[in-house]
Parts: structure tokens; sequence; C-alpha cells
């Protein structure tokens, strides 16, 4: 079970850097249409900014889960590097099950958010793509944040709480 939590958490940050790279170009692409359209062809497209708003929304929540994963969230680390051993051990244990609770929170809120009928029936203003696609990216992380935590909190249990980063994976030794 602990080896399946890691593997699945492994493959979710996969798929997101995937996600970060088509969201990115697709930002990329919009904006810079866009702007070719409505200055130098005269002919603005309605589309561009909604594209680059959704593909903004979407990236700003998956890289919030691979900023977990990497643990490279931003923190305030002045008492974690001064504490050592089974403190450290507790310290983060303590602060993983908090994330995951909230985390949890979250997901939980949103999905019941999500099932209501007036989301569903929501259209962009200028594409008139259902809003359900964009409202996504929040249940979607932060079912990924979820992982990633459960598998780092799992990591800290079964190794006393160190961590090293080698390459892009967080390996807890």
């Amino acid at each position: 079970m602990i080896i399946l939590i890691h593997k699945i958490s492994n493959g979710i940050f996969k798929v997101e850097k995937l996600f970060a790279i088509i969201l990115g170009v697709s930002m990329l692409f919009s904006l810079t249409s866009g702007v070719l359209y409505r200055y130098i062809l005269k002919a603005p497209l309605v589309w561009s900014d909604e594209v680059a708003i959704f593909s903004l929304v979407w990236l700003s929540f998956i890289g919030g889960s691979m900023s977990l994963k990497m643990q490279n969230s931003a923190s305030i680390t002045i008492v974690m590097d001064l504490v050592k051993g089974k403190l450290r051990q507790v310290l983060l244990i303590v602060g993983f099950v908090i994330l995951l609770s909230f985390v949890g929170y979250i997901l939980y809120l949103s999905i019941g958010w999500l099932s209501s009928p007036n989301i569903q029936v929501q259209k962009s203003t200028s594409m008139g793509m259902p809003m359900i696609y964009a409202y996504l990216s929040i249940p979607v992380s932060f079912f990924f944040m979820f992982i990633h935590l459960l598998d780092l909190l799992i990591q800290t249990f079964k190794n006393g709480g160190k961590f090293e980063k080698v390459g892009e994976e967080v390996h807890v030794s």
C-alpha cells in the first residue's frame, strides 16, 4: 500500500509536469495571438484572453500541487532548521496532518460546490465554454495535493523525517 501511494504520487507528478507544459504553451499562444490580431491585423480575438485566464488558473493550482510534491512551497523554516531527531519528525508529521486536513476539507467543499445545479449551467463570456471545466481545477489539484501529502506523511513516518531532493523527486532517507 505504501509503495502504491508513492508510485501514484510520482505518476501524478509526471501528469502535472505535462499539464504545466501544455498550459504554459497555451497561455503563450493565446496571448501572442491576441496581441498579434489586435494590434497588427486590427481584428481582435474574443477568446484569447479567456484561454489565457483559464490556463493561468489551472497552472496556478497544478503548480501548487507540484510544489508540495517537490517540497518547494514557501515556508518559514527557522524552527525546523534548529530541531533535529524525533522532535523534527513529530513536527513534520503534525504539519503534514494539518495540511492534509485542510486540503481534504477544501477538496470536500469543492466537490459539493461543483455538484450544485447553478454551477453546471454557467458558461464563459467569450467562448461559451461550460465554466465547470475551469472550476474543475480546484478539486483536481486538491486531489493531487492530497495524494502528494499522504505520500510525504507516510515517508516521514517511515524514514524519520529526513528529506533529500534528487533531481525532480523528493526522497525521504
